[in-house]
């Protein structure tokens, strides 16, 4: 059984966004968001820690770029100043990277999730121009608040599904 403050959560996000009803019951506590012209986001509940997880593979990397990659990778993740406070990672077999980002969802409001979420793609597209132009500069300003996936902290929006559109999978 899906806890109900997830469910909450997600029917915040169905309804900023316009998407259609859920399935109910939903088949699992995974949702991806398919963004038009820019990335999937994985949305899932984690019940042990009763935490949300947010996550998206950010794109590949060629392993010339590897050492390059990792280090920037660290310095984003010292105290989370260039990753908005979620987490960056690799998988080196593959030359992927990824952003991941959990809070505990009795922590959250409908309001904080879909600015978390919104704020969460901002910051992967950002990564993903960062990793497809290869200059590996850092996206994003150390020395503001712009960049947390507070939304208290931050108040940039930026697009998620366009209104009534299907842009979802359930699994």
């Amino acid at each position: 059984m899906i806890p109900s403050p997830y469910l909450s959560l997600l029917e915040a996000l169905r309804v900023s966004c316009k998407l259609p009803e859920f399935p109910n019951p939903l088949p699992s506590t995974q949702l991806d968001l398919e963004l038009e012209n820019g990335p999937t986001v994985t949305i899932d509940f984690e019940e042990s820690g009763e935490l949300v997880v947010i996550f998206s593979q950010i794109g590949t990397y060629s392993p010339e770029q590897e050492l390059e990659v990792l280090r920037k990778i660290a310095e984003a993740n010292f105290l989370w100043t260039s990753s908005g406070g979620a987490t960056l990672s690799v998988r080196p077999e593959i030359h992927t990277v990824y952003l991941a980002y959990q809070t505990p969802a009795s922590s959250l409001t409908g309001l904080d999730f879909i600015q978390r979420v919104e704020k969460f793609v901002e910051i992967v597209l950002q990564w993903q121009h960062t990793l497809s132009q290869g200059t590996l500069e850092e996206p994003l300003n150390q020395d503001t608040n712009e960049s947390s996936l507070n939304p208290i902290e931050a108040e940039k929006e930026t697009a998620l599904p366009t209104p009534g559109s299907n842009n979802y999978i359930l699994e």
